[in-house]
Formats: structure tokens, C-alpha cells, sequence
């Protein structure tokens, strides 16, 4: 977690940035692991929570376990979330069906649960922790969410699923200002995921100069309304959040949310 003097320093840089154009159209709020404050994080219940609250994509962490089933799950292990011991990779989806959530209750959803709950009713901004590229599409294709979708992952996973779904959105992490330009001559990318590192000026001008939209972390120390509307000046389209609720009310009061 970010400390108070890092978050003073980052607020002090503000006033010497340049000033970007802010995006036109509406706000993404994007629910970090779903609503994960009052529920589990990577759970149906944190699905439909973020749903409710009128945020426009849940992001959601995918593994494989031992036996090839596609999971939610941020970390490597079950250790933290849940009431088991191990890594996804060396568990079956049925070991891990039958674990329940430290605090919730409640069990490890699959990705087909977790694509059930959500179609018709959020987009999926979907983190690809471990997982093939057939896997990934012929989920998203069985459920009909490949256009309520975006990807983020490794540049060279992000190519291969293109191939089998040309026109999916993928988003590449900005990274360095060549890392950037080196995802767009291969991905020709319409949005771009920007952290704390990257989220530079001119890292940022490079995305908006090729009409990207920009969806940028603003988690724990940096969740804040203040931080909000400076990356919304400095042109994000989209908010990745812990408080989407709280994300949603700061937008609408604005006029930037539906």
C-alpha cells in the first residue's frame, strides 16, 4: 500500500504536468475483483454487487487448474482468499469447488459462472493471469461475451488470441513509451491499460494521439475523488476502482455517467 508522503509527492507533481485533453463520452467505472469491499473478491456475489452499483466493467483474475478448467483467482495459491492450501495449477476444479471464501463463505467461482452472471448486466475487463488463448475465446464465444469484453495481458498472448478473435479488444499495459508504441504497430490496440508507473505525459499523449481510450488504476492510497478527476483531466476514459459505488455517485454528480 502506497504511503501518505508518496501520494502528498504525487499530488505536488500534478501542478507541473502538462495538460491533456480530457475524453469525450462518458467515465468507465471498473470494479477492481468485482465489488470485493463488502463481498469476495472474484465472486458472483462481487459480480452482481458491482452490476448493481451501476459500474460498467467488473475486472476479473482467470487461472487454469491442474485438470484445464479456467477459475477465478488473483493470486497464484487459494491460501489467501479461501479456506485451502495449494496452487490453482496443481488443484482440480473440483478440489477447488469445494473451498470456501475466508470472511464470505460462498465457493470459487468458475469462469463460466462468472460469465453467466455478468452477460447482460456488466462488462468483463479481464485480467489474464494463466490461461491458453483457445481457452480464453472459446469461452467468451460460448457465452457471447466477446464484444462485452476487454483483455489485458502479455503483448505476445494478446497477438495469439487476435488471430482467433479478430476485432476483440485487447488492452496491452502502457509500460515504457517504446513498450507502448511496440504494442501499437502489433496490436493497433483501442485502449490502453495505464498503473501508477506509466501513467506519464508523454506516455499518455502517445495513447491519445492514436485515439486510444485510456483506463487507469486507481487502487488503495490512490482511490480517492481528488485522483478521479485528475487522471479524468489528463484524459482516462476508464477508473479501475475498489469503491464503485462510491466511483459511480462522483461521475453522475458530474455528468459523466449514465
Amino acid at each position: 500500500m502506497n504511503s501518505f508522503p508518496a501520494v502528498a509527492a504525487l499530488l505536488a507533481a500534478m501542478t507541473l504536468l502538462p495538460a491533456a485533453r480530457p475524453q469525450k463520452g462518458p467515465i468507465y467505472a471498473i470494479a477492481h475483483r468485482g465489488e470485493h469491499i463488502h463481498h469476495a473478491e472474484n465472486s458472483v456475489a462481487a459480480i452482481e454487487s458491482a452490476a448493481a452499483a451501476g459500474a460498467d466493467y467488473a475486472e476479473l483474475d482467470v487461472r487454469t487448474t491442474k485438470d484445464g478448467k479456467l477459475v477465478l483467482m488473483h493470486d497464484k495459491t487459494v491460501d489467501r482468499t479461501t479456506d485451502g492450501h495449494g496452487a490453482v495449477k496443481d488443484m482440480t476444479a473440483e478440489e477447488i469447488a469445494h473451498l470456501a471464501f475466508k470472511g464470505y463463505g460462498g465457493s470459487v467461482p468458475t469462469f463460466d459462472e462468472a460469465l453467466d452472471a455478468a452477460k447482460g448486466k456488466i462488462r468483463i475487463y479481464l485480467d489474464w493471469k494463466d490461461a491458453t488463448p483457445e481457452a480464453i475465446f472459446q469461452k467468451l464465444k460460448d457465452h457471447g461475451m466477446l464484444e462485452h469484453v476487454v483483455v489485458y495481458g502479455d503483448r505476445d498472448e494478446l497477438h495469439r488470441l487476435q488471430k482467433l478473435a479478430p476485432g476483440i479488444r485487447v488492452m496491452p499495459e502502457a509500460g515504457t513509451l517504446p513498450d507502448l508504441q511496440m504494442s501499437q504497430a502489433e496490436l493497433k490496440p483501442t485502449v490502453v491499460a495505464f498503473g501508477e508507473d506509466d501513467f506519464k505525459p508523454e506516455i499518455v499523449a502517445q495513447a491519445l494521439k492514436e485515439n486510444e481510450e485510456i483506463f487507469v488504476d486507481r487502487l488503495w492510497a490512490q482511490d480517492t475523488p481528488e485522483l478521479w478527476q485528475d487522471v479524468i483531466d489528463r484524459g482516462a476514459r476508464g477508473i479501475q476502482t475498489n469503491h464503485p459505488a462510491e466511483l459511480v455517485e462522483f461521475l453522475r454528480e458530474k455528468h459523466l455517467h449514465p
